[in-house]
């Protein structure tokens, strides 16, 4: 959202610099993607004539040019620029100007005097990559024209990125609003007279109010469609928007203003004297503004007359009823629209408007009359006419609900110590109405703010607006507590670690999937979870198996020339129960090609196997038994399944995949390995033993040693870290086994294993000394214990 500073003015009374602008806007969380300059930002700048031009005596690429300033005026400048020609009229900095913030000073350059400057037009601040060449001005301007008058006045606009849950920051009178609590200035609305109507607008009749639930629309008479006005025009190109006609700009202009959207048909294209809200007739046709034509889903809500859709509401006007140069007649609509329906229509035909992101985020339905009325007001001003008396149909009323609380819960929640009249001056300027009776404190919002409805949003927005440095830094001493069942825990980043270590990578796919990939894997849709707003095709399930997603890794890896690859992925499956959505953590694999190991634990390269899948689930649940399956699912061969089971029951499967499972994913190679299975049933035998102390980060830093020692090549690693583990030593010691080596240079029946050791202590640098009689004490108990000697 672009906001621009004066018309950020027009509602709130600022004396910041952009700079701090920007400051306010990253307190209030509000994110600023660039701060543009618009505008003349430069003084004394005049129209001058090139009458002359003679190559420098001292340089070959600088010329000395003679310039008419007009009323018999002229002046010698030395110029570099490539395009300059006799005849052509130029912007003229002469002594004293000012260009930014630099002042022209006379000038000698290569030994000739230089009493000023003809400019480009980055040099004037009016681009912002560098201009080549000087700025070539209109042959018809009259000389000593003020050349900051041919272009608007500086001004910056600041592009902010507006999250989807504040809409009500999609326009300049909610970021001033926004600035108001900051700083605890009035926020100044439109003064907007009262109207002279005539005669009756025309009836509205809402059909589908669950979509549309207040409507409000105006005949203005009698208009005349012009060219915008100068400020008007300024505005909406700083908006990134290019001006067509005063009838169009105004209710482009009130919607980046108010932030509510508004649309202008032609009167004479309206059948009847009724607009009708309702949702699309079956196979429905439209033809939106663009020339495309549309056959309409049921749920797509329209804006009819007697006769056909005269536009999607929401969205876009349809080709034949907007607004045109000879329009005389408007009928003006200021709707509620309710954000799911736009959404959908958006999404279904890719019709996308400033309008329709507005009304997916969701307007302020009591804002829609001030839009109105602030539309009405600047067509009569600019383009005359008329208008009606207004019909208003909104037969609900809404009203944000109360929020009972107490300044103790805000700083209960927020671990503070805020001032009570700190909080009420927060809340007052925030609330449509606030209340504070003794020690309880009743809350409304205003329509505009939707997400304010209990005491944790409040909360969020005290220290928003206090500040989060106001909330105090304290050592964490958080308790976990453990029921003897627990429901829900992701133990998935316990088996993500231990894969990650067995050399997989982890993959992170959407959770949807289609109904074809569904049906390969053996579900039936009726019992998965169908989205109602599925956001693409093949993505209309909440996806009940993670292994689909992990074929369509392996098939863009093998696209790419990849084809040794272990891939994982754990996190959320969904499933119905009984009708009823459910999900739980699930953890799955696919292995394929040949797997590098590091030498000292696989010997190199390694083929992945049945077996070599199984020792991989083990390792991740070393208590699960694995018995051949009864039946194999449909995406696995069916000899080479087995079940996973724990406690008695299966949780999931591991086994080769079916060569037509393959095929069907365009995978090429012919063994690919997969398992899968679910966390539930394991969270029986969660312990909240599992989970170790969190030690605080080293402060001083570790003394390093490498170790290598020769021992009998039959003697298991797991003896070599039992000694390391249990020899006593007053130094804190981690290792790392770096090395494996057993052939030449070693006696037969040896090997030899070369260790990292990190000697520390948390309250000091360990000496030197310290380090060596630890080192020395690990050499003695190896020897004794198992007979190694260094190598």
């Amino acid at each position: 959202m672009k906001i621009v500073y004066s018309w950020l003015k027009d509602f709130i009374d600022l004396d910041l610099t952009p700079e701090e602008m920007v400051q306010q806007f990253v307190h209030l969380g509000i994110e600023v993607a660039g701060v543009q300059t618009t505008g003349a930002d430069f003084e004394g700048v005049t129209v001058a004539q090139i009458t002359h031009i003679e190559d420098h005596p001292n340089s070959d690429h600088l010329h000395l040019v003679d310039l008419d300033l007009g009323g018999g005026k002229t002046q010698r400048v030395v110029c570099g620029a490539p395009n300059i020609a006799v005849g052509q009229k130029i912007p003229l900095a002469r002594v004293g100007s000012r260009l930014g913030t630099m002042v022209m000073k006379p000038a000698v350059i290569r030994g000739v005097a230089s009493e000023g400057m003809i400019c480009s037009s980055d040099e004037l601040g009016l681009t912002h990559t560098r201009a080549h060449g000087i700025l070539v001005l209109d042959e018809n301007l009259p000389l000593g024209t003020d050349v900051s008058t041919l272009y608007g006045k500086k001004d910056t606009v600041f592009d902010l990125e507006i999250t989807s849950n504040r809409p009500d920051l999609l326009s300049h009178l909610g970021v001033a609003r926004e600035l108001g609590v900051l700083l605890n200035k009035p926020v100044k609305l439109p003064q907007i007279p009262a109207f002279q109507t005539q005669g009756e607008s025309l009836h509205v009749e809402i059909q589908a109010p669950q979509a549309c639930p207040r409507y409000i629309g105006r005949v203005i008479r009698g208009v005349k469609n012009t060219e915008s006005p100068e400020f008007m025009k300024e505005r909406l190109a700083a908006m990134g928007l290019n001006p067509k006609n005063a009838l169009v700009d105004i209710t482009n202009y009130v919607m980046f203003e108010l932030g509510h959207p508004l649309h202008a048909f032609d009167r004479t294209e309206v059948d009847g004297d009724k607009v009708i809200i309702r949702f699309a007739h079956p196979g429905e046709k439209f033809t939106v503004l663009d020339g495309r034509e549309l056959e309409l889903a049921e749920n797509s809500l329209v804006i009819a007359d007697n006769q056909k859709a005269t536009a999607l509401a929401g969205i876009m006007g349809g080709l034949n009823s907007g607004i045109r140069e000879n329009t005389q007649d408007v009928f003006l609509e200021a709707a509620y629209f309710d954000a799911p329906t736009i959404n959908k229509t958006v999404k279904k035909f890719g019709v996308s408007s400033d309008s329709s992101q507005r009304f997916e985020r969701g307007t302020d339905i009591e804002g829609a009359l001030l839009a109105m009325n602030r539309a009405t007001q600047l067509i009569c001003q600019i383009c005359g006419g008329t208008p009606s008396a207004l019909a208003d149909e909104y037969p609900e009323k809404f009203q944000n609900p109360e929020v009972v609380f107490t300044a103790q819960d805000i700083n209960n929640i927020l671990g503070t110590q805020l001032e009570a009249q700190t909080l009420k001056g927060i809340f007052s300027r925030l609330g449509a109405s606030f209340t504070a009776d003794g020690d309880t404190w009743v809350f409304r919002a205003p329509s505009f703010r939707r997400d304010l409805t209990t005491k944790w949003d409040l909360a969020e927005e005290a220290a928003r607006f206090v500040g989060y440095d106001a909330i105090p830094l304290a050592a964490s001493k958080a308790t976990v507590s453990f029921a003897d069942n627990p429901k829900g825990i992701d133990l998935t980043k316990k088996f993500s670690n231990q894969l990650i270590g067995l050399g997989f990578y982890e993959c992170k796919n959407i959770d949807f999937l289609g109904e074809k990939e569904l049906k390969q894997f053996g579900f039936e849709p009726k019992h998965c979870i169908r989205i109602k707003n599925a956001m693409a095709q093949g993505w209309e399930f909440l996806r009940p198996t993670l292994l689909p997603a992990l074929l369509k890794n392996v098939e863009f890896n093998q696209k790419r020339g990849q084809y040794n690859l272990a891939l994982f992925e754990s996190t959320k499956t969904f499933t119905l129960l009984k009708n009823y959505p459910g999900e739980t953590y699930t953890v799955a694999g696919v292995l394929t090609g040949a797997i590098q190991s590091r030498a000292f634990f696989a010997g190199g390269v390694t083929v992945p196997d049945f077996y070599f899948v199984k020792g991989v689930v083990h390792n991740l649940l070393p208590g699960a038994k694995l018995v051949p399956a009864e039946k194999a699912p449909v995406y696995m061969h069916p000899k080479i399944a087995v079940d996973i089971m724990e406690g008695g029951k299966k949780i999931g499967v591991l086994g080769k995949l079916h060569p037509l499972t393959l095929k069907a994913f365009g995978i090429k190679t012919p063994d690919v390995w997969a398992f899968e299975f679910g966390c539930k049933a394991l969270e029986k035998t969660f312990s909240a033993q599992n989970f170790n102390p969190v030690a605080a980060p080293a402060v001083f830093p570790p003394s390093l040693r490498d170790l290598s020692v020769v021992l009998d090549e039959n003697i298991p690693y797991a003896q070599v870290q039992s000694v390391l583990n249990q020899t006593g030593l007053d130094v804190k010691m981690s290792y790392e086994l770096i090395d494996l080596y057993q052939g030449e240079h070693l006696p037969a029946g040896k090997k030899s294993l070369t260790f990292s050791l990190a000697f520390s202590n948390p309250q000091r640098t360990l000496k030197d000394a310290e380090t060596d009689a630890a080192f020395n004490k690990i050499v003695a108990e190896l020897g004794q214990k198992l007979g190694a000697a260094l190598r």
